[in-house]
């Protein structure tokens, strides 16, 4: 997507004789600076003053051009060319509101500009002026109705205001445009794009690559949009070709990365993140995406050296701590993973999954009571959490709060009656109430959902009933899945 921007007719064409115009800038600037009123002997006419102007845009030497603009009004204080000339070289700068003052005067001096009030509405939008930027255009499309420098800077603040839906329908127009074809089907990406029409967005940039295929940006953007359709594989092909054509674009990299990581790839998503911080040594969120990938790689220590990096950078990143804490807890440093969860839930206390991780790493160094504080808060944010009922009912288990572990229990066999674990969590429970109805009621509902689950019966149980009462359980069980078999 374009910013508001809009180019001078003359500004980015490829000009002969560079060496001859760097040279009459350096004498033009140097004679300035003596205070001359003359240049090199002579007064210079006002085209070739012009030309020096744009040339000076063209590089982004500025004060130059400013410099050369007063110079020119000096010659000429009622140019509207000159006025209008001096808003460009502002809005460049992005000194919007100078570069307004500019415009409004060129149109003093020559109303019926319309090149002026096109430039005049670009400045009023980047200003936040949409109703009044928006005026000047249609007062422009009013005199001249097929102007495309005014319907193409329409489209771009439809586009840049979220109108998506009216700036299809004049970039949809504009690629019939000599001129503006590329740039349309471009931004109609964009559009595409933002109204989640991926097809029509990627069919827009693929005509865009056959009018530009040298645009590293358009091949970013193509993968993006493959990739949010999970095409991984094309869209790293796309990655590559904006790579090959600007092998320092961090975020084609990054974007490589992640797609990488998403086809498991994590070694070859590992070299891409690291060319990504070659560029881009201080971004947070690419450390934070290479600590996601060392991690899934098992490398708990690299991983966390990017996590610490990650949160050095950008301290408020709850999920570098969050990804760090994981890493000590895989590692049972779980001191350290506490103190992690802990400042990541400073930051972000509606997380459940960190609720969830701290409150393991609670039972795992027995502190229950803690741990049930915790996997209440998970279910607080997250209710139909199955696994966390679960957890929270053996927990409770563990503390003998038998009534509130029964209640946990059913709710997990409500939210997951298909799951076998609920029901094994219910028959253990009921043995270590005595009730032996239930163990085997559980028990059977258990293994009919999952038969390997008989393998557990004995080694779970043994020390919960008798031998006599493992005996029962053991044949009822055997007998109950060679008649489902």
């Amino acid at each position: 997507m374009n910013t508001f921007e809009f180019e001078d007719d003359q500004a980015g064409d490829l000009r002969p004789n560079n060496k001859r115009l760097e040279e009459e800038v350096r004498r033009l600037r140097e004679a300035i600076k003596k205070g001359e009123t003359s240049y090199n002997g002579f007064v210079p006419d006002l085209d070739a003053l012009e030309e020096l102007i744009e040339f000076c845009l063209d590089k982004e030497q500025f004060d130059d051009a400013l410099n050369f603009c007063a110079l020119w009004l000096d010659f000429a204080p009622y140019s509207a060319d000159a006025w209008q000339k001096k808003g460009i070289v502002y809005h460049s700068m992005a000194q919007f509101e100078n570069a307004l003052k500019a415009y409004e005067t060129a149109l003093s001096l020559n109303p019926v500009d319309v090149e002026a009030r096109i430039h005049k509405s670009v400045s009023l939008a980047n200003l936040g002026r949409i109703e009044e930027a928006e005026t000047e255009l249609e007062s422009v499309l009013q005199i001249e109705a097929a102007n495309e420098d005014a319907l193409f800077t329409k489209a771009i603040i439809l586009e840049q205001t979220e109108r998506f839906g009216p700036a299809v329908k004049i970039f949809s127009y504009l690629t019939q445009s000599q001129r503006f074809d590329a740039d349309a089907y471009y931004e109609l990406g964009y559009c595409y794009d933002a109204l989640e029409r991926y097809d029509e967005a990627l069919a827009a940039y693929e005509k865009y690559l056959d009018l530009d295929p040298y645009s590293e940006t358009a091949w970013f953007n193509r993968g993006a949009l493959l990739s949010r359709k999970g095409q991984f594989y094309k869209a790293i092909e796309s990655y590559d070709l904006a790579l090959a054509i600007d092998e320092k674009l961090a975020s084609a990299w990054f974007n490589r990365g992640i797609a990488l990581m998403a086809l498991s790839r994590l070694s070859a998503a590992i070299d891409s993140f690291r060319e990504a911080i070659r560029y881009e040594p201080k971004d947070a969120t690419i450390w934070y995406n290479l600590g996601c990938a060392y991690e899934e790689c098992g490398n708990y220590r690299e991983a966390i050296k990017c996590y610490t990096r990650s949160t050095t950078l950008k301290p408020g990143n709850y999920e570098a701590y969050f990804g760090r804490g994981s890493c000590y807890d895989a590692l049972e440093l779980y001191r350290q993973a506490l103190e992690d969860y802990n400042q990541s839930l400073k930051l972000n206390d509606k997380a459940s999954d960190i609720w969830y991780a701290k409150a393991d790493v609670l039972y795992n160094i027995r502190q229950l009571d803690e741990a049930l504080i915790c996997y209440r808060k998970v279910l607080d944010i997250a209710e139909g959490d199955y696994e966390c009922w679960y957890d929270y009912g053996e927990t409770l288990m563990d503390v003998e709060r038998y009534d509130e572990a029964h209640r946990a229990l059913d709710k997990v066999c409500e939210l997951a009656p298909d799951w076998s674990e609920g029901y094994f969590a219910h028959a253990k429970l009921a043995a270590k109430r005595g009730n032996k109805d239930k163990i085997l009621e559980n028990l059977l509902a258990c293994v009919r959902l999952d038969a390997s689950k008989a393998d557990d019966i004995e080694p779970e149980f043994s020390e919960l009933v008798s031998t006599e009462e493992m005996n029962y359980l053991r044949s009822s069980v055997h007998e109950a899945l060679q008649q489902e078999s």
